[in-house]
């Protein structure tokens, strides 16, 4: 039934995308339909308010993002932020409304605008060389500044010298083909990016993201094959605010979710940090491990705790170097899963109802799905899968028991467990560490492996042993 309801809203997501390029290819192959329609004060608020919403995406990317350092959401920010000024252009010059002749400026933001905006998104999705990528972090402020400086500089000018960009050449079909072309290709490359994020984490920015860049892909196209002044002309001004509006909807559904802001930025960089951790690159997986943690801020450190807890017992049950390494990673990915679940849910403060812990449950399978498309976390699906398993058969989501269980998912149920246990929540209060410790040898051999218990017992009552688990954790 889920199944077939997902397949219905995919179904209906692509013809409502495919909709407006329909309608252009009837209005172009039937001119009777396709009318002249010269409204130039309504053209002047539809694009002051489409430059408008984009000038807040970018105030929002901006205020999502901890800091200017992190270059994918700056240059996402500062796509949305040279469409808002340079669109606003083609606005400003609309023939006699402010001015009382047409200029070049009104043609050459239009393109301008989607070409200079598409550019940005392939940037904020590809990353930089190294040196300019550290270059950036390290002047992320300047950057942004010298930017808006530029952008502002083009509204000046278009204002103050209303024939300054009449030089160029932007009727010519070589040329429009060009920053047409261009823009297709680097917003399409841009859409399929955050197609692939969505196929990992099923986020509602990502979505969104995906089909706002899908319909500025039509806007461009309309652009390039469109009738000035005639309805499929105007067609791309209704759509280049619908892009905004769907934007905007899928930013309020994460930030719901998630009741953070912070979820936005979260969503939008999780897929590159996946793809520089595949590619040999560990410090991403710490944004990972940042983005979890921020979905629950009740369980705080929680993840990395539990690293160092199954780190320490993987010691003691002599485990080889390699398998260490897999079983820390394991437990630092062991809750992506819940990237998917949304934050009012994960920090109710009390009690779950037997229908919200069923949503809760499911991220174990969630973050199964999300390692399996991660070739470097393959190998560890089953183990991130498995670690709400019980030896006894009474855990989810496939009810495994003994050594069906993966060793790697046994260890981390014994140190996640165990961290439940001794720390607070709002609706309880935390176990004291004999009182978690009783509790812990009470579900030995019934819901928890008797060996991993057994090491993780010896290891918290070694001289220290708990502040060195801890050490491991931070």
């Amino acid at each position: 039934m889920a199944a077939r309801s997902a397949t219905i809203w995919k179904i209906l997501g692509i013809a409502a995308l495919a909709a407006p390029m329909l309608l252009f290819a009837v209005l172009r192959f039937q001119p009777s339909l396709d009318p002249a329609w010269m409204a130039f004060d309504f053209h002047f608020y539809v694009v002051g308010l489409t430059a408008a919403a984009a000038a807040l995406a970018c105030a929002v990317v901006m205020a999502s993002a901890k800091t200017l350092r992190e270059t994918r959401l700056l240059f996402l920010g500062l796509a949305f932020l040279s469409i808002a000024g340079i669109f606003a252009v083609h606005g400003l010059a609309t023939p006699g409304f402010l001015v009382e002749q047409y200029h070049g400026s009104v043609s050459v933001s239009a393109w301008l605008s989607a070409a200079v905006g598409a550019a940005f998104v392939a940037i904020s999705v590809t990353g930089l060389p190294p040196r300019a990528e550290h270059f950036v972090e390290r002047n992320g402020r300047l950057f942004f500044g010298i930017t808006a400086l530029a952008v502002f500089a083009y509204i000046a000018l278009s204002v103050q010298m209303e024939a300054w960009l009449n030089w160029v050449p932007i009727e010519n079909r070589n040329l429009q083909l060009t920053l047409g072309l261009g823009s297709l290709a680097l917003t399409g490359y841009g859409a399929v990016r955050y197609y692939q994020s969505y196929a990992f984490a099923r986020l509602p920015s990502q979505l969104a993201m995906m089909g706002a860049l899908v319909l500025l892909m039509e806007v461009q196209t309309i652009i390039l094959w469109g009738q000035v002044w005639h309805i499929s002309w105007w067609l791309y001004h209704g759509l280049y605010g619908v892009a905004f509006a769907v934007l905007f909807a899928g930013w309020a559904v994460e930030v719901r979710r998630a009741g953070s802001l912070r979820a936005i930025a979260d969503a939008l960089s999780m897929r590159d940090a996946l793809s520089q951790f595949n590619r040999g690159l560990e410090a991403p997986i710490l944004e990972l491990v940042d983005a979890i943690e921020i979905k629950d801020l009740q369980t705080l450190g929680h993840v990395r705790r539990v690293s160092g807890y199954a780190l320490a017992i993987g010691r003691r049950l002599n485990l080889s170097t390699g398998e260490l390494r897999s079983l820390v990673l394991a437990a630092e990915m062991h809750d992506v899963g819940k990237i998917s679940i949304p934050g009012a849910l994960l920090e109710k403060p009390g009690p779950l109802t037997e229908e919200e812990f069923d949503v809760i449950k499911t991220h174990t399978v969630r973050g199964d799905e999300i390692a399996q498309r991660v070739p470097a976390l393959r190998s560890l699906a089953p183990a991130i899968r498995h670690h709400h398993e019980r030896i006894d058969g009474s855990g989810y989501p496939d009810g495994l028991a003994g050594e069906a269980i993966p060793l790697i998912s046994r260890i981390i149920a014994v140190a996640d467990s165990y961290d439940a246990m001794t720390s607070k929540r709002p609706y309880r209060d935390s176990m004291s560490h004999l009182e978690a410790m009783g509790e812990i040898l009470r579900l030995r051999d019934v819901e928890l492996d008797p060996r991993c218990v057994d090491a993780l017992v010896a290891v918290l009552s070694e001289p220290g042993p708990r502040a060195a688990a801890e050490r491991i954790a931070a």
